[in-house]
């Protein structure tokens, strides 16, 4: 794998190429947008929402960059900067490489040494299993759960919601020093 970075969306090819992997229907509903609606999107709504996300004033989007586009995170602290909620996409061709682990980290370090985040939050689909394992996998701990937030396949669903402490944070992060 490529030198993976974070990066603002600085071009129209970038929003084009998150655009283009956000659209596929694999992400429905894992998109973290704001409004991810369990549809398809068209490219020029995808392309609005996202350069919305480029242009937020409480937050922040970066390009995961590893040898050109791989993923999206965002990080949002619209009600409380020390408690910023965080979203990684990894394009489905890039997905189980090890992109999304390090995308996380990279955002994680930054939003602890950078911000007065004492917490950081994520919510995955109670549906998706790739999505809960990949929280469990980075020790993030499960905070509660929004229920009936959507239906999908006829059923109604949970959000189960995580949190990454700065203490879980720093001890994670002088394991890897």
């Amino acid at each position: 794998m490529p030198d993976l970075k974070l990066r603002p969306i600085e071009s129209e090819d970038d929003v084009a190429a998150i655009a283009t992997f956000l659209a596929d229907l694999s992400l429905v509903g894992r998109r973290g947008l704001r409004d991810d609606r369990p549809v398809p999107r068209s490219m020029a709504s995808l392309i609005r929402v996202i350069e919305g996300m480029a242009e937020k004033e409480l937050g922040e989007t970066w390009v995961v960059d590893s040898g050109g586009v791989v993923g999206m995170v965002s990080a949002d602290w619209w009600w409380d900067a020390m408690s910023p909620w965080v979203h990684v996409v990894i394009d489905p061709q890039h997905q189980r490489h090890g992109h999304g682990t390090m995308a996380i980290r990279l955002v994680l370090d930054h939003l602890f040494l950078n911000t007065p985040a004492h917490i950081v939050q994520g919510g995955v689909p109670g549906w998706d299993d790739e999505g809960l394992a990949f929280a469990e996998s980075l020790g993030a701990v499960e905070m509660g759960r929004m229920r009936r937030v959507g239906v999908r396949e006829g059923a109604y669903f949970d959000e189960v919601d995580f949190v990454i402490t700065r203490d879980m944070w720093e001890e994670e992060h002088a394991s890897r020093r």
